[in-house]
């Protein structure tokens, strides 16, 4: 088979600071794009007109599928699951570029991860993005098609240092943040091992008695984090933005609820109750490893090791 062409797309995983659930109703949110991504590699060849996709995650096959063009029918595949989610992915591209893929043509697609599904990094929208860079169309309003998040995993995705980002008049926006933290040493991101659907947290969320003043309070956290250089201080908005937000969600804190003897501030990212948290603390690094390897928590990176910040 003769090769038509190759192509390559990237984008980075994520993590989101500040205004979660709230972001959805216009408060700002400090998130971080990481070292940390995905890959898309794109090769259309003459011959069947078939979508032969493969999935890595750390170089090994995790996920692999047949699809037949032009309607996109699965013919084998070995998740259900993934492969129904690819497919709604795919067609909701075609509705926006009907053109990006020709069905006259065989298609070998290699996505590669480097990081674990499970941890909430941005598997989905990190595909979302590279998709939308092959069809060559929106990346918000293709997210928009399949989701109703906020969109600033998918702003994530295509940046490459700490964002400030907002949903304005339904519209989303970001710019890059000010967010250098000298005390960068001493914030660690620690998984709970309990993975969450961030969809269905959205969607169970009830956020319409949410106030401007709400959304003011999370905003004026949001500004104050992004600016501060004093892990003090930084540690006592964490502890604010957890209260403030646990109150409206009607949730108690992660360090309440699991960790109180902890020296330190710990605070929920993303859909609370799993993922990661992030650690805030002036404690020595091994005073922190070992309370969350005694708790058999023991994945665990530094801000410096995992956060993009060109």
């Amino acid at each position: 088979m003769n090769t038509i062409g190759e192509k390559r797309f990237a984008s980075h995983a994520k993590l989101m600071i500040s205004g979660e659930y709230l972001v959805l109703k216009g408060a700002l949110a400090l998130a971080l794009p990481l070292k940390y991504g995905q890959s898309l590699t794109v090769e259309a060849k003459e011959g069947k007109s078939v979508i032969q996709w493969r999935s890595l995650i750390n170089n090994l096959p995790w996920f692999s599928t047949t699809i037949l063009l032009p309607d996109l029918r699965v013919l084998d595949t070995n998740s259900p699951g993934i492969s129904a989610t690819l497919c709604t992915i795919l067609s909701r591209a075609k509705s926006l570029q009907p053109n990006f893929i020709d069905s006259t043509k065989e298609y070998h697609v290699i996505s590669s991860m480097d990081f674990l599904p499970e941890w909430g990094f941005g598997s989905s929208s990190s595909l979302i993005s590279n998709v939308a860079d092959w069809a060559e169309c929106d990346p918000f309003e293709l997210n928009r098609l399949i989701f109703n998040g906020s969109g600033y995993d998918i702003a994530c995705a295509r940046s490459t240092s700490p964002i400030i980002y907002k949903i304005s008049n339904g519209q989303p926006s970001y710019k890059r943040a000010n967010f250098q933290p000298s005390f960068g040493q001493q914030l660690y991101f620690v998984y709970l091992n309990r993975k969450q659907n961030s969809q269905k947290s959205i969607n169970g969320m009830d956020l319409s008695m949410v106030s401007q003043n709400d959304l003011q309070a999370i905003s004026d956290l949001t500004s104050a984090m992004e600016n501060t250089q004093s892990l003090e201080n930084f540690q006592w908005l964490l502890d604010l933005h957890e209260e403030y937000i646990g109150w409206i969600v009607r949730k108690e804190p992660v360090k309440s609820l699991y960790f109180d003897d902890f020296e330190g501030s710990l605070k929920s990212l993303g859909a609370w109750g799993g993922d990661f948290i992030l650690v805030a603390s002036d404690r020595p690094e091994e005073y922190v490893r070992n309370y969350f390897y005694n708790k058999n928590l023991h994945t665990m990176f530094k801000y410096n090791e995992i956060i993009l910040a060109n």
